[in-house]
């Protein structure tokens, strides 16, 4: 199937990736862009991969472990046992409680990369600024 032609004065956001449950993003690119909007684009492309790469990863984990603690669950119950919303809720606590560090070190990271796109946003958007003045 043929990738549609997408407009390049805009981003595109398309739907939630069935796994990581992120929506891949394809920024603009302007046919006249400076190395400052080029590198500004590629950071962001990176931190979005970064960031779908990591919830992936969280999210399988998280599936098979639910998967995991049902079976085990139902059998503890029993053939007509269902499990109920206070036994997943235990799985939930302790799932969150054992990936602590990890979200933690996702957390730090996330809000470091964000941050470190400041200055170089406010770079992009006024060569975006003049490059409409001189229109």
């Amino acid at each position: 199937m043929e990738e549609p032609k997408l407009d390049r004065r805009y981003d595109w956001v398309g739907p939630p990736d069935k796994v990581s449950k992120i929506r891949p993003i394809r920024l603009r690119r302007v046919d006249n862009e400076t190395e400052t909007e080029q590198n500004y684009r590629t950071t962001r492309e990176q931190l979005n991969e970064w960031n779908s790469a990591f919830w992936t990863i969280h999210n399988q984990l998280f599936e098979q472990k639910r998967a995991e603690f049902v079976a085990k669950k139902k059998q503890e119950l029993g053939r007509l046992g269902q499990v109920s919303a206070a036994d997943m809720s235990v799985f939930y606590k302790q799932f969150l409680n054992e990936r602590a560090s990890s979200l933690r070190g996702y957390n730090n990271e996330w809000y470091r990369r964000n941050f470190a796109l400041i200055w170089p946003a406010v770079r992009v958007n006024w060569i975006r600024f003049c490059r409409l003045l001189r229109r």
